[in-house]
């Protein structure tokens, strides 16, 4: 089949591109999956760039970055998930994440865990929490108990997202 045959067979499928902006994005940096880092980047930047200047656009232009965006975003969180995989987190690393959300210190969670130096001792790794701290915990952050396990609910995946993949060591201690 030549392409002029195929063009004649789309045709009638055609749905031009009435916005400028939407024309010269699809041309310039067409939505398509990413191949490697340097593309990765390239379309990383260019989205910041459109969402940082939306709002200084009219509204159709807005509307156009906008689906311009639902579909290009689909190719680079494929590309972040094949290319940087999150493994699971420990319970100690969960408790960094739920401390930093929530703006606390080491101070803050001293009554609970028995002292500053024993939240410090956790969080840099140095010691374990006990199923009782995991209980003074859930109750204080107002998650399960669960939240501090492998599998645990969906505060442990976004912890998951913040935090530094757990060593295969502390994967087995939890399981």
């Amino acid at each position: 089949m030549t392409i002029a045959t195929l063009e004649k067979k789309l045709k009638p499928l055609e749905a031009p591109v009435d916005n400028e902006l939407l024309r010269w994005l699809y041309l310039h940096l067409p939505p398509q999956p990413i191949k490697s880092k340097k593309m990765h980047h390239g379309y990383s930047e260019a989205i910041r760039i459109l969402m940082r200047e939306s709002a200084s656009l009219d509204a159709d232009s807005r509307t156009a970055v906008g689906q311009y965006l639902s579909a290009m975003i689909p190719f680079i969180e494929q590309f972040e998930k094949r290319e940087f995989p999150i493994g699971p987190a420990t319970p100690e690393e969960v408790l960094g994440f739920l401390i930093e959300q929530h703006d606390l210190s080491q101070y803050d969670l001293a009554k609970e865990l028995g002292g500053q130096p024993v939240v410090s001792q956790i969080l840099r790794g140095k010691r374990r929490l006990t199923r009782e701290h995991i209980e003074r915990l859930s109750k204080r952050f107002g998650v399960t108990a669960a939240t501090f396990y492998p599998g645990g609910t969906s505060a442990r995946h976004r912890a998951r997202a913040h935090s530094r993949p757990a060593s295969p060591l502390h994967r087995r201690e939890y399981s």
